[in-house]
């Protein structure tokens, strides 16, 4: 399912977006209301969720021209104007929703749901295909009654095969239905997504392949065993019009306590996405709330213009939304209260309003203290779409129940091995990010170090921690010789476990890419240099775009970093000549912009940008971009001797 987020402020967009990214929607955000009809116009969306207060097209005039355009899809208008007037504005305009700010992350995920049931694609709860069987309220995937792993994309894939049984999907038509504009796949992904759907579901013991391969034209779901032979079989009947039965898709209903399963998992996973994100927007909460505090100051002293008071009013207005996403739904009616006397000031004596809005932004301040906190129901297990995937190789079940229920506030989806013989299974079809060992199995003669050293050899690129009761020397440099990168004791907490593994995943050894960044921010570029070279990146940076061409010849990066504005020649201008150059055509290109119009993000890929990194970058998912892209670091290079 694709979603089209419409949504000028930047935390209440991501934070929403979080929530339903970890329910496996595919989410665009359009950031003002021109790119997003023009979105709308190239890309067939399942929903758009869409604010009324937008720069240029308001969302009002964005839902009558979409409906203009006899665009049926379901419009859910998601806004802080909570007047009967504007509810009512909003179903005339042609919107199918109204949902005011702050909301219920559960409610507003349940009138989602409702309008993909009454939209074109049906929403059913269960699919399935013979054993194989997706439930998309809890976003699991079982086989003979075994859960398979897949990852977000994998999962995507699957369940877009179930809903349409026997539809051709080329690979472009796939890349548009389930990653997003963000991310920048070649075809050959959409290959990679499927042979790991294939395999994993093979490993369960599905047989045949779901999947059928179209040589020349794409893939679509095969026809159920027993449904060719009834087709085989069938007469040949040439005046009678053929009509196909496609059984597959199977809606299966729920019982309540089931339903109760659902919203609880659907809560967890919401929230723990959005907890994620609190740290950095904390910081931008706090410049909006001092900014609140110089205008309210200024009340009492007569100073506040009516610019200035109208920017308080915005200001306030933003909160309400961006706090009610992150789940603080008492802060943004504080917000809302603001809001409100800032528009319609009070008869009274100024200073009276001024000690109100004081006393509200005091508990305003408050109420934004801690982290946010949700009710969520008991949930043994949630994974998040950017989780790590550990292996647990392990056989006491104490510490195995308490890191499964941990593991989800890490973003680390656990898988367990209980004994060698399963470890050595799921290995032969599961590639983990790091994996904890104990090398003290209690019902076995075989030492764990026999399969350490065979971890060693098979995945030599990934951690190894080895957790165990015996901690003397010896062991521990027997561990270390094989190849075990950390060595925890028991008895350890999961807490110690989980730093461990978060410690090992996000440790970088021998890093010697060759970075250029050129932008002209000289505090950007200072932070970024700093950032980037304690990760162990040679960093070199440029503030002078004219000097562009000298410095690439002279260092020979591995990677390049462009702003888009500059002065002088722009990034898009620098990306394009840098493409046009067989010896730099392979180089890896990210833009760092703050320019977040479609039209900008698509002159950057049509240049040859590998990757479009919005500002403000936050370090992890920088990292993490970089390492993707210098996964070709061996091919993207020149030869020495070829520099002119």
């Amino acid at each position: 399912m694709k979603l089209l987020i419409v949504e000028d402020n930047q935390d209440t967009a991501h934070a929403l977006a979080a929530s339903l990214m970890a329910q496996q929607f595919t989410v665009d955000i359009a950031r003002e209301g021109q790119s997003a009809l023009e979105l709308a116009e190239v890309t067939k969306y399942d929903l758009i969720l869409l604010d009324l207060i937008l720069p240029g097209i308001d969302g009002l005039s964005l839902c009558r021209e979409l409906r203009g355009q006899n665009q049926q899809v379901p419009i859910l208008l998601l806004t802080a104007k909570d007047n009967p007037a504007d509810r009512v504005a909003g179903f005339e305009a042609g919107a199918d929703d109204y949902v005011t700010k702050p909301y219920e992350q559960l409610e507003l995920l349940a009138r989602i749901r409702a309008l993909l049931r009454r939209g074109h694609t049906v929403l059913t709860e269960v699919l399935s295909w013979g054993s194989l069987q997706l439930d998309t309220n809890n976003c699991e995937v079982r086989c003979h009654g075994i859960a398979v792993h897949l990852t977000p994309k994998e999962y995507k894939l699957l369940e877009l095969f179930l809903r349409h049984p026997r539809r051709i999907f080329d690979r472009r038509t796939l890349i548009d239905h389930v990653w997003s504009l963000d991310e920048c796949p070649g075809e050959e992904a959409v290959t990679t997504q499927i042979c790991g759907v294939r395999r994993k579901l093979q490993m369960v013991g599905l047989h045949p392949d779901p999947i059928e391969t179209l040589y020349g034209l794409g893939y679509r779901l095969k026809l159920l065993p027993d449904i060719q032979d009834q087709q085989r079989d069938e007469p040949r009947l040439d005046n009678l019009t053929r009509v196909d039965y496609h059984p597959q898709a199977t809606l299966v209903s729920e019982s309540g306590d089931a339903k109760g399963k659902e919203d609880g998992h659907a809560e967890a996973v919401a929230v723990a996405a959005i907890q994620q994100m609190w740290p950095e927007y904390q910081e931008r909460l706090q410049g909006q709330l001092a900014r609140l505090e110089e205008e309210i100051a200024a009340i009492s002293t007569h100073s506040l213009t009516p610019d200035y008071r109208q920017h308080a009013y915005t200001v306030a207005h933003r909160l309400i939304g961006s706090l009610g996403a992150f789940g603080k739904l008492r802060a943004a009616e504080l917000a809302r209260e603001i809001e409100r006397t800032l528009k319609t000031p009070t008869p009274a004596v100024q200073s009276e309003e001024t000690a109100h809005l004081k006393l509200l932004l005091q508990q305003l301040r408050d109420a934004t203290y801690q982290s946010p906190t949700f009710a969520v129901s008991s949930v043994t297990s949630v994974v998040l779409p950017t989780s790590s995937q550990v292996l647990l190789i392990d056989d006491d079940t104490d510490l195995i129940e308490r890191m499964q229920a941990d593991a989800p506030h890490w973003s680390i989806h656990l898988e367990v091995a209980t004994n060698l013989t399963i470890a050595r299974q799921q290995l032969q079809y599961l590639t983990p990010d790091a994996i904890v060992l104990d090398i003290t199995f209690l019902n076995t003669s075989e030492s764990s170090f026999t399969l350490l050293a065979q971890l060693k050899r098979q995945l030599p690129n990934v951690p190894v921690l080895v957790l165990t009761r015996q901690g003397d020397l010896t062991k521990r440099v027997e561990a270390i010789r094989l190849g075990a990168q950390a060595f925890l004791q028991k008895p350890a907490m999961p807490t110690e476990v989980f730093q461990a593994i978060t410690q090992l995943l996000n440790r970088i050894n021998s890093i010697t890419a060759r970075l250029l960044i050129v932008d002209d921010d000289p505090i950007l570029l200072n932070l970024l240099q700093a950032q980037l070279q304690s990760w162990g990146f040679q960093v070199t940076t440029l503030s002078d775009s004219s000097q562009f061409w000298k410095l690439l010849e002279a260092i020979i990066p591995d990677l390049l970093l462009l702003d888009v504005s500059m002065p002088g020649f722009n990034g898009i201008e620098l990306c394009q000549v840098v493409k046009s150059d067989p010896r730099w055509s392979k180089l890896p290109v990210l833009f760092l912009s703050a320019r977040s119009e479609a039209e900008i993000l698509h002159q950057a890929l049509a240049v040859g940008a590998d990757d479009y990194i919005l500002k403000p970058i936050t370090e992890a998912d920088l990292i993490q971009r970089i390492l993707k892209r210098l996964g070709r670091i061996t091919t993207c290079r020149p030869e020495e001797g070829s520099r002119s």
